[in-house]
């Protein structure tokens, strides 16, 4: 987790108006994953933060908002909750409750 809570460092010194973050917890232990986490929790206060996983449980933690993709297309965007408990589209509930991918 060092090394990824240096490149967030690196990357908000610069203060963009966009953080992209692609995997930002892969290969991490339970504890490390935890942090980054929680950094990025605090840094969504300040910054808009676009984070790229197939982690679905991480991406139900931590976000306000989520898309699903398919095969480089827009399936569906909505605000997380609506996403995780009630979705448009069945390709994302068949994705969400891991029927499909």
């Amino acid at each position: 987790g060092q090394q990824q809570r240096l490149c967030i460092a690196r990357a908000i010194a610069i203060r963009p108006e966009i953080l992209l973050m692609d995997e930002p917890a892969s290969a991490l232990d339970p504890i490390a994953t935890a942090k980054i986490e929680e950094l990025i929790l605090e840094l969504k206060r300040d910054f808009t933060i676009v984070i790229v996983t197939h982690n679905m449980q991480q991406a139900a933690r931590i976000s306000d908002h989520t898309a699903f993709f398919y095969l480089g297309e827009l399936i569906e965007f909505d605000t997380t909750a609506k996403i995780f408990t009630n979705p448009s589209k069945k390709q994302t509930e068949d994705y969400v409750t891991g029927r499909f991918g």
